[in-house]
C-alpha cells in the first residue's frame, strides 16, 4: 500500500514539471525500491540510480526514452508502468499524438509478432528479408 501511495504522489508531482531539464532532476526510481527485500534495497537503489542517470538521461532525449518506455509498457501490459511513463512523457514534452503513436507502435509490433509466430513463419526466410 505504501508503494502505491508513493507512486501516486510521484505521478501527481511529475505533472508539475514542464521542461525537460526540470524533469531530469526528478528521481523516478525511488518508489520502486520499496517492493525489494530490505536486504537488497541498497543494491536496488544503486541499480535504479544508474538507470535514471544512464538510460533515461543517457544517449537519447528524455522525451524519446519515455515514449519508448510507453511502448515497452504496453507490450508488457504493465498497468503500473503505462500511467507512470505516460505522465513522465507528458512532463518531458510529449504530445498526445506522440503518446498515441508510441502505443500504436507497440500494437503493430504485437500484431506482426503474433501473425509470424502463430503461422510459424520460417526464421531463416524472415532473416533473409533484412540482409
Amino acid at each position: 500500500m505504501r508503494f502505491l501511495m508513493v507512486l501516486c504522489l510521484l505521478l501527481m508531482g511529475a505533472s508539475a514539471f514542464a521542461d525537460e531539464e526540470a524533469m531530469r532532476d526528478v528521481k523516478t526510481a525511488n518508489p520502486f525500491i520499496l517492493p525489494h527485500p530490505e536486504s537488497q534495497q541498497a543494491a536496488a537503489e544503486a541499480y535504479y540510480a544508474a538507470v535514471e542517470k544512464n538510460v533515461f538521461n543517457g544517449a537519447i532525449p528524455l522525451k524519446h526514452a519515455q515514449l519508448a518506455a510507453i511502448s515497452a509498457s504496453v507490450a508488457m501490459k504493465c498497468v503500473y508502468c503505462i500511467p507512470a511513463h505516460t505522465a513522465f512523457a507528458r512532463a518531458a514534452g510529449a504530445t498526445e499524438e506522440e503518446i498515441k503513436t508510441a502505443v500504436a507502435i507497440a500494437a503493430d509490433v504485437a500484431l506482426n509478432s503474433s501473425m509470424l509466430y502463430g503461422n510459424q513463419f520460417d526464421m531463416e526466410t524472415f532473416m533473409k528479408m533484412f540482409e
